[in-house]
């Protein structure tokens, strides 16, 4: 993980890939600024929005919301959530938005070139504060995401994905 500033436009205030890992902000943000994480390798952030023209949470089936709300997460302030995952899956993810108002975050991934991404950070305490309370995914969980950035579905009933 690491961590560093957006200015007020959301942009960084840095080269955020050239940040080694374990690197992270210090001190108060300044005002008119944001703070930003980036997860580490065997990290991803589901990025849930709730805008005007679609709502994430209505594509996340009561299981796996289950399971998210059993890891790291915080409410964004358009009322969306970013939730924090120990992915455990073996398929390359990447950085991606979907059309479901869903978006993934991941860590830099050397075996894919991905630099990875970042989300704005809203919660009250300092993100090296709140690892340990990232949970593994779990098979279902990873079908999920698998599912939504690979162009497949997901089956509630199977818990599981198909072409």
């Amino acid at each position: 993980m690491k961590s560093f500033l957006l200015n007020k436009d959301n942009k960084p205030t840095v080269s955020w890939s050239q940040i080694p890992p374990n690197t992270f902000f210090e001190g108060p943000v300044p005002e008119g600024y944001f703070l930003a994480v980036c997860p580490s390798e065997n990290i991803v952030i589901l990025d849930v929005d709730v805008r005007k023209n679609g709502n994430g949470f209505n594509h996340i089936p009561l299981s796996i919301l289950s399971e998210l709300e059993n890891t790291f997460h915080y409410s964004t302030k358009s009322g969306g959530s970013h939730y924090f995952i120990a992915y455990s899956g073996n398929k390359p993810l990447m950085n991606k938005t979907s059309k479901f108002f869903l978006d993934l975050r991941i860590g830099k991934n050397e075996s894919t070139g991905n630099n990875g991404g970042y989300v704005r950070y809203q919660h009250n305490k300092d993100i090296r504060e709140c690892i340990h309370l990232i949970k593994e995914s779990s098979p279902e969980l990873n079908n999920f995401l698998e599912s939504l950035f690979m162009g497949v579905n997901y089956s509630e009933d199977e818990k599981e994905i198909t072409e």
